[in-house]
């Protein structure tokens, strides 16, 4: 089979009739399965039965995060390529297709991705990040986050090489999958793919994105001003710099993330909330958060950690 494209879901039922049916859309023609597991207990594995009887749901098996999930998912594939593909994305056309042909003419390529926006058309950062590592996050504290090299520019036209693929939308080789082990399940949620595409690097491979391929990341769309959220990211990146760092360097880079965290809730609570005073307590209160629950994220994850 040429293709298997992988969904995790955790409480996404609202998104998975635009999100499934656009993924069989887009691969119209083509020698491809989906495979999905939901990690909730929304009723989503029901609705996706029902309504697209040609996916292959796997039984739940509780909140098994991001990262172990695919890798569940990956294990009852079938494709030579793997796509992962995020519930609250939208296939609008022949995304998928397209990814697939442009891994074919980059065989160098262990990974490759496009481009996410938001369904407002503005560019998901998130998407377009530089390689995780110590000395990015201290020019980023010192507010020269703009030095950094390494992801797909925002006025990019042309296929590049990049440093990291979101994991919303995402092709991995499944050869390569299988030879790193797929995700490192020690990240629960967040910076999985950030460690995944280090490792693909490592190996000998590159990673390359296109910007016209363009898929539709309703990422905004799930409790955004949770602080819970910011503090969880916060804790998948101190789980890559005490992985991939030596303790000093790893320390010196949560000190830096410790640093970025309190530059921007001052920000907000001056400057910001002078110009737009909603967007400024949202973005103060989940600083001020992951500033009093520091000792949640230092660390990073937990091993085993698990949730409800």
């Amino acid at each position: 089979m040429r293709v298997s494209v992988l969904i995790v879901g955790y409480k996404n039922l609202g998104h998975l009739e635009a999100c499934i049916g656009g993924a069989i859309g887009s691969m119209a023609g083509m020698d491809g399965e989906i495979l999905f597991i939901d990690c909730s207990d929304d009723g989503s594995s029901a609705f996706v039965r029902a309504r697209f009887p040609s996916v292959r749901v796997l039984p739940q098996a509780g909140n098994l995060g991001f990262g172990r999930g695919n890798n569940h998912l990956a294990r009852a594939a079938l494709g030579d390529d793997l796509i992962l593909l995020n519930p609250d994305t939208v296939p609008k056309s022949d995304e998928i297709a397209r990814l697939l042909r442009f891994a074919d003419a980059h065989p160098r390529a262990g990974a490759c991705g496009g481009r996410c926006v938001f369904p407002s058309g503005a560019h998901d950062l998130g998407s377009h990040q530089p390689m995780l590592d110590v000395s990015g996050m201290v020019l980023a504290a010192a507010g020269l986050a703009r030095l950094r090299t390494g992801a797909l520019a925002l006025d990019a036209c042309t296929p590049q090489k990049v440093e990291v693929i979101s994991g919303a939308f995402m092709l991995v080789r499944r050869t390569l999958w299988e030879r790193l082990g797929g995700f490192d399940e020690r990240f629960f949620m967040y910076t999985e793919e950030v460690d995944l595409c280090k490792r693909i690097a490592n190996a000998g491979y590159e990673l390359w994105a296109d910007p016209s391929i363009v898929m539709i990341h309703d990422a905004g769309s799930g409790d955004p001003d949770n602080p819970r959220k910011r503090l969880q990211n916060l804790r998948g990146n101190a789980t890559f710099y005490r992985k991939h760092y030596p303790p000093i360097a790893a320390s010196i880079g949560c000190i830096a993330m410790l640093a970025n965290e309190t530059i921007r809730l001052i920000y907000a609570r001056t400057l910001l909330r002078a110009i737009k005073p909603m967007r400024a307590k949202s973005l103060g209160d989940r600083c001020a958060y992951a500033l009093q629950h520091r000792a949640e994220w230092w660390m990073g994850w937990p091993p085993g950690m698990k949730f409800d």
